[in-house]
């Protein structure tokens, strides 16, 4: 098995939206909200059909993100990470979210060789 990464793209400057992507060759939508009140952004899944899989997972810097859903068999079979580039680690801000940005969302993919 070898793995690919994919970095997915975020909005900038909206508190609330969705992104279409292809993993592991599955298409899903990944919601994105961002919390005022705790100043942290969340993270949903839904399949192809916009039916749910996990919802408002907490963004954490430098965690798999997708670790506690592995029972269900609808979700990605990689691993997603909110990859911090800086030595804090800390969850990111409102605007430090995205390509380029302090910490990028990467999907680790398991493809076969």
């Amino acid at each position: 098995m070898a793995t690919a990464l994919l970095t997915i793209p975020t909005a900038q400057g909206l508190a609330f939206f969705n992104e279409r992507v292809t993993l592991d060759g599955r298409d899903y939508t990944l919601q994105f909200r961002w919390n005022q009140r705790e100043g942290r952004w969340y993270l949903s899944v839904a399949d192809a059909e916009n039916n749910l899989i996990a919802a408002s997972i907490k963004i954490v810097a430098n965690w798999p993100l997708l670790r506690y859903y592995r029972h269900d068999p609808r979700i990605p079979p990689g691993e997603l990470i909110a990859q911090d580039i800086s030595p804090d680690g800390t969850p990111p801000g409102f605007d430090e979210l995205g390509i380029g940005r302090r910490v990028e969302l990467t999907y680790f993919a398991q493809t076969e060789q």
